[in-house]
């Protein structure tokens, strides 16, 4: 859950050392970026946080299902951040995350470096009214997060990328270009990350009073997994439509289609889509229910099979965001990618329990989207994964502090245990609570 796969790591190996550099680095940082507009005109703002977010989390089958074999563990992960923004009206903004990303135990406690990471690392300059350039690691949040999204369950998500700029009057347009190579290299060698070689976006949105409405296409390119330099291309497009039927009613639409090659190194086509369909329904601000589907495409097991069969049709949800869209318990599209798809049939429900505190009760029915076969390939397994219930509290002590505590539990069926090659499971939950505490260090004006 907590990572720091796609993080930037630097450190020492001894611990005076390592706080030492980061107190030195947060000052030239700061220094550099901010010190030589401190005597500007009264138009700048700097504020410097740290954000200290602890995740204590007992599985009794959190990802993957509670099988025979296997035991309940427990863990305490922390994330900590030093969070710098920088902004000069009408002019430039910056941001300057570090991060450290950790379960209790991991290093020693006699010196050993720990996980300090660039989590996020840009600047935004405009260069005429309404039109700017950010450049830099940057996160990308769009629409729902169906593809394009931020992950704060695990905190990784981040793109060295630069995205162009233009909003007016309700319109925007953004458009995304990245490039990612193996380090300082001279020359065409192979791109060792599991990342995109390349990646480029345009998102369209317009709003007005009572309708939203985004378009977005996205082209990514993969260097071939067999080891060769050649890049393969898939696209993404589609788009969002939101209308606020009334007060108390909004309903919303996305669709999204995907082509191109297939990524994964096969010779075939992809031709997959994705859609979710949602209504929203508040009769009093106390309470809020959404009733929705959410489809991902699926290829069923038979033509995965079959060589002949020239199409890929799961779609890849690509960046979007995976915990809480698909279950709290992430029995897909973390440790599991089910070629077969998923269709999520929700119930999700939102009550005010005080001034302070909110209970949040979602019910997930799941179907797998295509066929799957049995083990004789003599026909096909029913196609219902299992029904998940995820309840969630939330507590705002101050602006600063807030606490969640959580329980989900899964009813799975033999359907969903056939990934995992048995049809044994001793009832699979998880109970864990996010601590975040955000103190404000400083927050000055100039």
């Amino acid at each position: 859950m907590i990572t720091a796969s796609t993080c930037i790591n630097f450190g020492t190996s001894k611990t005076n050392r390592q706080m030492s550099t980061t107190q030195k680095l947060i000052f030239l940082i700061s220094l550099s970026l901010f010190g030589s507009h401190f005597t500007s005109a009264q138009d700048q703002n700097f504020t410097l946080q740290a954000e200290y977010r602890l995740n204590p989390l007992y599985s009794h089958g959190y990802r993957i299902p509670m099988t025979e074999g296997r035991t309940a563990e427990g863990y305490i992960g922390q994330r900590t951040r030093v969070i710098m923004n920088y902004e000069k009206a009408g002019d430039m903004s910056s941001q300057i995350i570090l991060q450290d990303l950790r379960a209790w135990g991991t290093y020693k406690n006699n010196g050993q470096a720990g996980n300090l990471s660039i989590f996020r690392a840009w600047f935004e300059k405009q260069i005429v009214p309404n039109l700017s350039v950010k450049l830099g690691r940057q996160g990308f949040i769009y629409g729902d997060q169906y593809i394009l999204g931020g992950l704060n369950w695990g905190g990784n998500m981040a793109h060295d990328a630069a995205l162009v700029k233009y909003e007016k009057k309700g319109f925007k347009a953004h458009l995304a270009l990245a490039y990612n190579s193996t380090g300082f290299t001279l020359e065409h060698v192979r791109y060792t990350y599991q990342n995109h070689k390349n990646m480029q976006f345009l998102w369209l949105q317009k709003n007005t009073d009572k309708l939203s409405a985004a378009f977005v296409f996205l082209n990514r390119g993969l260097e071939e997994p067999d080891g060769s330099l050649e890049i393969r291309y898939d696209q993404t497009t589609g788009v969002n439509v939101g209308y606020q039927i009334t007060e108390k009613l909004n309903l919303k639409g996305i669709y999204y289609h995907q082509f191109g090659q297939d990524t994964l190194g096969s010779s075939k086509k992809v031709n997959a889509f994705f859609y979710s369909a949602q209504a929203k329904f508040k009769p009093n601000k106390n309470i809020q229910f959404t009733l929705g589907t959410d489809v991902v495409s699926g290829t069923s097991t038979a033509d995965a099979a079959n060589p002949n069969y020239g199409e890929r049709n799961d779609f890849d949800i690509l960046f979007g965001l995976r915990h809480g869209h698909f279950g709290y318990l992430d029995y897909f599209y973390t440790k599991l990618w089910p070629v077969s798809g998923l269709e999520d049939y929700y119930l999700k429900s939102n009550f005010k329990t005080g001034q302070r505190s909110s209970l949040d009760v979602d019910v997930h029915g799941f179907f797998s989207q295509a066929k799957i076969s049995n083990e004789t390939n003599t026909g096909t397994l029913d196609d219902y994964y299992g029904t998940e219930l995820d309840l969630r509290w939330h507590y705002k002590q101050s602006d600063n502090t807030k606490v969640s505590l959580g329980f989900s539990h899964m009813w799975v069926t033999d359907t969903y245990l056939s990934y995992y090659d048995t049809d044994s499971e001793d009832g699979s939950s998880t109970i864990y609570a996010v601590i975040t505490v955000k103190p404000t260090f400083l927050n000055k004006s100039f």
